[in-house]
């Protein structure tokens, strides 16, 4: 290996909203350093989020990821360098049958559901609105009947805590099973295509990076879960959900001492070099 390229064979996915970018949604100077200085020296980088196109975008303007990103929580890999979609799963036809017994069960918490062209709001409720306006995507209201569910990647219920808890046991139900359902945040519930998360999705992302690199993944709530499974190492953030630390510790990864907001990627990224002998 050459001497100025010590980190090549080594690759970097990770989750963005709460494990790489900081309550504010932006990048702390620590963390873009120790990623330059990875990148520098060889190493691949990447992202694995549940946003979709237009929420994403301006995070593969800012990092131009090394290879194709995770998005619409696995449903979907990106080639950003090559403006084109390297892999995509969607949402079966059935699903609209589910979608509509669940808005009329839940009317209380919003709903929508995103192609590459967009994100489409079916239901509204002011916690998805709260949704959109974080993540700069307008408000576009549709009727379900406008949009055909097979020409989705997901769909999202927003609504408060405890509602989304009731939603969660609801969909327990033997006949949800025919898609996946994903919590990735207290607030959110997603529905995806059978057998898709970001940890299917890694698997993809094996086939297309180089033979033998070893991944390293990070996220901090429940649908990254898979995804930490599935690397060669794995590390959250000090504030990651329960279920996260449980996943990283029995994986034998790293649980940081640090958050988002105070350095916890930097610190990840020296974990991983050490993990490697590097």
């Amino acid at each position: 290996m050459p001497e100025e390229l010590p980190f090549a064979g080594l690759a970097l996915l990770t989750d963005l909203d709460g494990t790489l970018l900081t309550p504010e949604k932006t990048l702390l100077p620590q963390d873009a350093a120790a990623i330059a200085d990875f990148r520098t020296k060889g190493g691949a980088f990447s992202l694995a989020t549940g946003r979709g196109r237009q929420a994403t975008e301006e995070f593969l303007e800012l990092f131009q990821p090394d290879f194709p990103a995770v998005m619409y929580n696995g449903a979907l890999l990106y080639d950003h360098k090559k403006h084109e979609i390297a892999a995509a799963s969607r949402l079966p036809e059935s699903v609209g049958a589910l979608l509509r017994e669940l808005m009329q069960a839940f009317p209380e918490i919003g709903a929508e559901v995103l192609r590459e062209d967009g994100v489409f709001v079916i239901q509204d409720s002011p916690v998805e609105r709260r949704h959109l306006e974080i993540t700069h995507v307008p408000v576009v209201l549709r009727s379900l009947d406008e949009i055909p569910p097979q020409s989705c990647l997901k769909a999202l219920f927003a609504g408060e805590e405890q509602d989304i808890a009731r939603l969660q046991e609801y969909v327990r139900d033997p006949r949800f099973s025919v898609v996946n359902f994903t919590r990735s945040h207290r607030w959110f519930l997603e529905i995806l295509p059978h057998d898709t998360s970001k940890g299917t999705a890694l698997r993809k992302l094996r086939g297309l990076l180089p033979a033998g690199t070893v991944i390293g993944a990070t996220g901090d709530f429940d649908n990254d879960i898979a995804m930490l499974k599935e690397a060669d190492f794995c590390g959250c953030p000090a504030d990651s959900h329960d279920s996260v630390k449980a996943a990283v510790r029995e994986c034998g990864g790293f649980l940081s001492g640090k958050t988002c907001a105070d350095g916890f990627f930097a610190d990840w990224i020296q974990a991983f070099l050490r993990h490697c002998g590097r």
